[in-house]
């Protein structure tokens, strides 16, 4: 199982915004294939930070969503919306 954190600073006031727009790309996303979670999150602690939390079957699944129209609008959508680039994690897991 191939495991995704990205962690996105919003600006200011652009929080909501990026939530509404990730809630297509959350719902699109699911029904594709390798999909198992695809979660927004948003931080107790600083009201600019999401963190959305994926998880793929493989990496091959997870790099076909990431050329998937909806996802390359979702990040031109918010590209002006974030304060810095996204931090992307990516880790490989097995269940036990």
């Amino acid at each position: 199982m191939i495991i995704v954190n990205a962690t996105i600073t919003v600006k200011p006031g652009e929080r909501d915004n990026i939530i509404l727009k990730s809630n297509d790309l959350i719902e699109l996303t699911r029904l594709e294939a390798g999909c198992i979670s695809y979660k927004l999150f948003a931080s107790t602690e600083d009201d600019n930070v999401l963190m959305m939390i994926e998880q793929w079957e493989n990496f091959e699944d997870l790099e076909s969503h990431m050329q998937t129209e909806q996802f390359l609008a979702y990040a031109e959508d918010i590209e002006d919306m974030i304060d810095k680039n996204i931090d992307i994690a990516v880790y490989s897991a097995d269940k036990i």
